[in-house]
């Protein structure tokens, strides 16, 4: 059971190896690394619903009936998929950089850093036709405890957060609307093993474009200048653990915990300015998604502290031979 209220300390929550997490597994895997300056590609959204590019028709967000194929991308990226790990979870074990959250204690060769890159994984598996994407999951974490002997546990650190609040008790803004049981893609396409992406249904005009799936938060297309992102059939829970890799980490550092109050899926445009010269680079950053954020979707973000859940990598090595 989670151990909370421990101000500025950690609890283990669990301490085991992945392969005892998870009883599934591939009924194949190769695991190679990546030869340099191979293209990046991957036919399962290795993701949680936090996308860091704009997304197309055509990304059926599933299993790809059990046949994973992903070449040139790093462990991390594996990681952050095994464990369905949020925007949160994910800079944390990449980059260390949330006060009061413990060290990740993944190596420099799993995470890289900003200026460099880590090193690169090509993985295939096969796994049964029927297989879910969160099925998916576990066999990764079983893969990655064979071929990278990798053990892992999870800490809760009471850590300084911003809360994400409505500006206003009741009212949300003009960009903020509830996802409409009408639309195409109303089911949860993340927990569908093999069904095509649905067809997108027209954006409210007064919102603008929105990614044409559902369940994700991904960049917008738009010839205007600025920062341009949207989400369809999103908790806010979602949006508020992806506000920190949206924004930077730079702009927000630290994580963002949904305290809404609002339950069930939304909607949602949201441009803000982004100008990455002058010495107020950052502060103008924030202070322009903050407006944004005001204006736009009638939400706030409020110092604050609350626990917060981080994977720890506690052994990891290269992976063995096939």
């Amino acid at each position: 059971m989670p151990c909370f209220g421990f101000k500025l300390s950690l609890c283990i929550l669990a301490a085991s190896s992945a392969l005892a997490q998870s009883p599934l597994a591939f009924d194949v895997a190769s695991v190679r690394p990546s030869k340099p300056g191979s293209p990046q590609h991957t036919n399962v959204p290795l993701d949680s619903g936090n996308v860091y590019g704009n997304i197309g028709s055509d990304d059926a967000r599933s299993a790809a009936g059990g046949y994973l194929v992903a070449t040139h991308q790093s462990l991390w990226r594996y990681i952050s998929f095994a464990y369905k790990l949020s925007g949160t979870q994910e800079l944390s074990l990449r980059f260390n950089m949330f006060s009061g959250a413990p060290k990740s204690g993944a190596p420099f060769w799993v995470t890289g850093s900003f200026d460099a890159p880590p090193e690169y994984f090509d993985i295939s598996a096969r796994a049964p036709a029927d297989t879910s994407i969160d099925q998916m999951r576990l066999m990764m974490q079983a893969l990655l405890a064979d071929r990278f002997h990798m053990l892992t546990h999870y800490v809760s650190a009471d850590a300084p957060v911003f809360a994400l609040v409505l500006a206003k008790p009741g009212v949300t803004g003009p960009n903020l609307q509830p996802h409409p049981p009408s639309d195409a893609c109303a089911a949860p396409v993340s927990d569908q093993s093999s069904a095509p992406a649905p067809r997108p249904a027209a954006a409210p005009a007064a919102m603008g474009d929105l990614p044409p799936v559902c369940g994700v938060i991904a960049r917008v297309p738009s010839s205007a200048p600025g920062q341009h992102y949207g989400g369809r059939a999103i908790p806010l829970s979602l949006f508020a653990t992806s506000v920190p890799t949206m924004t930077g980490l730079a702009a927000m550092p630290r994580p963002v915990v949904d305290q809404t109050g609002l339950s069930g899926l939304y909607d949602f445009t949201l441009t803000w300015m982004h100008d990455p010269s002058g010495d107020d680079a950052i502060a103008d950053n924030t202070a322009n998604f903050r407006d944004a954020l005001r204006i736009k979707l009638g939400l706030q973000l409020k110092a604050s502290h609350a626990p917060i859940s981080f994977l720890i990598v506690d052994h990891v090595e290269r992976p063995s031979e096939n």
